[in-house]
């Protein structure tokens, strides 16, 4: 009887233990609480199958979805919001002892494309019969989509576009602009028996590769009978000007970014292009999606938050019939803002048709004010081609032309040559080593100090003796000036060629590559002697160049550059006494007045110009055969209106810096007419 009853409690304790091992075994047996929680992060996560796997198959059926419509419905939903994180605010789960039910309720706070929208959920929680049992299941019902959804309502999502503002010249001129063109599409359905021969027609009269024609087919969402882009016409371009019948051809009108001074202004302005994956990657602020457009060079990059505004919208709810529920938000699109320039696109638009058939730049400042009046660089290329795209053809033209169309040559550094004396020239009579009067006796054209620079000498174009500061200037005497530094020293030549901007950002919203007197100091003889003519190891930009003879028409002060409009005054530094640059501006008005000064060609009846010439030349060591280029820096004196500096690339056996001068003048000559 006693082992009986033992053996009696040990069943019982084994099959109670059991019981009690299976409890916690079980599986999906997680309480309510577990299952909110994890509800709550999946949806967080926007991990719809994830949650699908909580909710109650019986609830979905009620609202007639399979496990595929729910998923794609809430990807479709909060893919359309682009929402890019879900941030929960706070979540609870309440019991209700009466009913014995669980009741949940979360916020949260999504970041869509318009903002932040709080949303506010409330569910209920059932058990669930399983194949092993119970579970614990989300009671899911449309409202857990958005508060107030129910069965056949969708949520509406409507982006508004802001308009991209205009840059504008000093005129209120636009330099870009957006601008309704054509765009070329095909219906599929409609491009005759055979595709492949439509598309290959189409291929060779719009100049498009196949490829492209074939890609665009090739997204998901494309159907027989729909419109399908594939490339915007130019501005110009009229659907009546086809004369030929092509299948499946198609026009729209699509609004784009346009460039009315195409390529004259290319550099300056820059263009935009769609956005590409990594912008998207490096847009923490959500601000863009696929499609968009983005400033990618030039001031569209530069003043693309300003530009391109703010876009807006409205996310709603609509019941089945498509009649407005209510408005999760809105919020309306604000407008870009335009760029005034102080660039006169039509002495742009001139000095670049001045500039054709050669590789170099211009850059026009008004000496006074220190705006910036044109900026082109030759040769270049067309903007327009950049937003629409290019075709094969185009590309290869630009890419394999040996003058570099894309190089920005305005932003770049050259060796100014003999322009940069009108600067050692202000440093001699700054130090009080250079003056006037002070004459030099050189015989022949070449010089050396003595035999200490071996085989190094300095040559000049014209021989002449005895030579003063103004004959040196007028025609260009690189042994003056060589001379004139030696005797000036080396710290004081750096010390006061510095002043003149060389340690200056100009604080300009244009990428402007650094100008440097030398790349390490000033450290012997011949490297003093090469910079006092602009050689050695001096390099400037235009933009810096042109700036840096400022004060020889304000009085000794340099002003510094402005190009947006409506900015603060110029700042203006004062670099040299009145004295010296009354000095240096009546002798640079010589190198125009004289019959042998090298700017003679500009001279006008109109006006008293003051100019430098300068060619650089380019070669490794003395002796060497090198390319030269052509330089001069231009101002009219009397009531000063423009500034103006050009560089020619390869002058050399073409007129050397005369080719330069002549094919300003025109242009300068009509400037000066119309602001008299």
């Amino acid at each position: 009887m006693k082992k009986v009853t033992i053996l009696v409690l040990l069943v019982v304790a084994l099959a109670a233990g059991g019981l009690l091992l299976w409890h916690f075994l079980k599986p999906n047996q997680a309480p309510p609480e577990e299952v909110f929680n994890e509800y709550v992060r999946q949806f967080s996560e926007q991990n719809y199958e994830e949650m699908l796997k909580l909710i109650s198959e019986g609830e979905l059926e009620t609202y007639d979805y399979t496990k595929k419509s729910f998923t794609d419905k809430y990807d479709a939903i909060f893919s359309g919001i682009e929402a890019s994180s879900i941030e929960v605010l706070s979540k609870e789960l309440l019991y209700e002892e009466d009913n014995a039910t669980y009741e949940g309720r979360f916020k949260v706070k999504i970041h869509t494309f318009l903002g932040e929208v709080t949303a506010s959920y409330q569910t209920f929680f059932i058990e669930e019969k399983m194949d092993d049992g119970k579970a614990w299941k989300v009671k899911w019902n449309p409202s857990l989509i958005f508060a107030g959804m129910e069965k056949g309502d969708k949520v509406s999502v409507q982006s508004f576009l802001p308009h991209r503002g205009e840059i504008l010249d000093r005129n209120g001129n636009p330099l870009a602009l957006d601008k309704d063109v054509y765009e070329m599409g095909i219906i599929p359905g409609k491009l005759g028996e055979s595709k492949e021969a439509g598309i290959k027609k189409l291929s060779a009269y719009f100049k498009i590769p196949e490829e492209s024609f074939q890609k665009a087919l090739d997204q998901k969402w494309v159907t027989e009978d729909i419109f399908v882009p594939i490339a915007a016409m130019p501005a110009e371009f009229q659907p009546e000007s086809i004369d030929e019948d092509l299948p499946g051809v198609f026009f729209q009108t699509k609004r784009i970014r346009y460039y009315p001074e195409k390529e004259s202004s290319a550099h300056l302005i820059g263009y935009v292009k769609q956005v590409t994956s990594e912008d998207l990657e490096k847009d923490a602020d959500h601000e863009y999606t696929s499609g968009d457009y983005i400033g990618k060079s030039g001031l569209e990059q530069v003043y693309e938050k300003q530009l391109r505004g703010k876009k807006g919208g409205i996310i709603q709810i609509k019941n089945e019939e498509g009649k407005q529920k209510s408005t999760l938000k809105k919020v309306d699109a604000i407008n870009g803002k335009n760029i005034n320039l102080t660039i006169d696109a039509a002495l742009q638009s001139n000095m670049y048709e001045a500039m054709k058939q050669d590789a170099g730049a211009v850059s026009a400042i008004h000496p006074v004010t220190g705006e910036m009046l044109a900026l082109a660089s030759y040769p270049s290329f067309d903007p327009n081609l950049m937003v629409s795209g290019m075709t094969e053809e185009q590309w290869k033209a630009y890419s394999e032309n040996p003058k570099l169309p894309f190089l920005n040559r305005f932003s770049s550094l050259y060796a100014p040559g003999s322009t940069f004396k009108a600067i050692t020239a202000a440093s001699g009579l700054t130090v009080g080593t250079t003056f006037p009067e002070k004459k030099r006796e050189i015989s022949g054209l070449q010089w050396k100090k003595d035999n200490s620079w071996g085989g190094y000498f300095v040559t000049r174009v014209k021989e002449a003796s005895p030579v003063d500061m103004v004959d040196a200037l007028a025609y260009s005497d690189n042994i003056y000036f060589a001379q004139e530094a030696l005797e000036m020293g080396a710290a004081n030549f750096e010390k006061n060629a510095l002043a003149f901007g060389f340690q200056e950002d100009f604080q300009l919203p244009i990428y402007l590559k650094k100008s440097q007197l030398s790349n390490d100091g000033i450290e012997n003889e011949v490297l003093l002697a090469d910079s006092a003519y602009g050689q050695g190891e001096v390099l400037m930009s235009m933009v810096h160049l042109g700036t840096a003879f400022t004060p020889f028409v304000n009085g000794g002060n340099m002003v510094m550059p402005v190009l947006i409009a409506d900015e603060k005054e110029p700042i203006r530094k004062s670099v040299i006494s009145s004295e010296v640059a009354s000095t240096v501006q009546k002798a640079l008005i010589q190198v125009v007045e004289r019959d042998t000064g090298t700017a003679h060609n500009l001279k006008t009846a109109k006006e008293v110009l003051a100019a430098k010439t300068g060619t650089a030349e380019l070669k490794s060591k003395k002796g060497e055969d090198g390319m030269e280029n052509g330089f001069v820096v231009v101002f009219d004196t009397k009531s000063p209106s423009i500034l103006l500096t050009a560089i020619v690339e390869d002058v050399k056996n073409r007129g050397g810096s005369h080719y330069v001068t002549a094919k300003i003048k025109p242009v300068l000559d009509q400037y000066l007419a119309e602001n008299e």
